[in-house]
């Protein structure tokens, strides 16, 4: 029997998403005087000032004007997405962490189902959709008036459902846990106008999965493919290619594909692999 292990950038990106949960909670209390704030925006100290960048742009055209505090709060967090790509998405996004859980018990009841002879159903939607929806939501914000996203937000719904209770909330994220046994990651991949931005704004983010090219592609076991909970086609499209990293940007940086290689071919980072001058510049 297989044993279960949670690997290395697995344990990592739950423990800061967890982190961040617990703080979002902590900035809820009103005796707290040192962190106040939510998602779309958050105060540390009474003089860090952080906003979501999204969550900005809507409330610039849904009220059509620009407030040059909530602009400086946001280009601190532009700048950092902007170098790391998509790591909201994979290391602290809340509603990531709860579909990243849903996906290895997806992974455990398929594998003993499979098992049975019993197989399920499985989809996949296009990752395009997501910049359709959140083209779609700026201009309902600006017509509307409203942050529509921001009210709307599944991601947000988790974390009033975690600090103020609720009903109706807990019933949608079930819902979504339950589509994501069937279509993974299809939030994360077709359908978060967050994501959505995040790829467009680190497209060319430096942070990213390099690969070693000595090593790359000699066993093509396309682990690193499979064990992509975002579908890339690491092993093919780039490994195999003889491509120096993982451009695509729809990548989360959550390691996954690096937990999954067992001979040390790709790694994350901001530069990449440094071979010794004998296997850099044979003689």
């Amino acid at each position: 029997m297989k044993k279960f292990r949670i690997r290395g950038w697995a344990l990592a990106r739950r423990f800061t998403a967890l982190a961040f949960l617990a703080l979002l909670v902590l900035g809820a209390q009103p005796e707290n005087s040192w962190l106040h704030g939510s998602l779309t925006a958050t105060r540390f100290l009474d003089s860090l000032r952080f906003a979501d960048p999204l969550a900005t742009l809507e409330v610039i055209l849904a009220s059509g004007h620009f407030y040059p505090s909530l602009l400086l709060s946001a280009a601190l967090l532009l700048v950092i997405y902007a170098l790391l790509g998509r790591a909201f998405c994979g290391w602290i996004c809340p509603l990531g962490l709860l579909t990243d859980l849903a996906d290895s018990v997806r992974t455990f009841l398929r594998r003993n189902l499979s098992r049975l002879g019993l197989r399920t159903p499985e989809f996949s939607t296009p990752t395009a959709w997501k910049y359709w929806l959140l083209a779609f939501f700026l201009a309902l914000s600006f017509v509307s008036a409203l942050p529509t996203f921001q009210i709307l937000s599944p991601i947000n719904w988790l974390a009033w459902a975690l600090i103020f209770g609720g009903g109706v909330e807990w019933i949608l994220l079930a819902a979504i846990v339950v589509v994501e046994f069937f279509s993974r990651r299809m939030w994360c991949r077709s359908l978060c106008p967050l994501g959505a931005f995040y790829s467009l704004v680190g497209r060319l983010a430096p942070w990213r999965v390099w690969i070693h090219p000595e090593k790359a592609g000699l066993v093509p076991c396309r682990k690193c493919t499979r064990g992509c909970p975002m579908g890339i086609a690491v092993m093919e499209d780039y490994s195999m290619a003889g491509k120096s990293s993982v451009s695509d940007s729809e990548c989360t940086r959550c390691g996954a594909c690096i937990d999954a290689c067992p001979r040390g071919v790709l790694r994350l980072g901001f530069r990449s692999f440094e071979l010794p001058k004998s296997e850099a510049f044979p003689v």
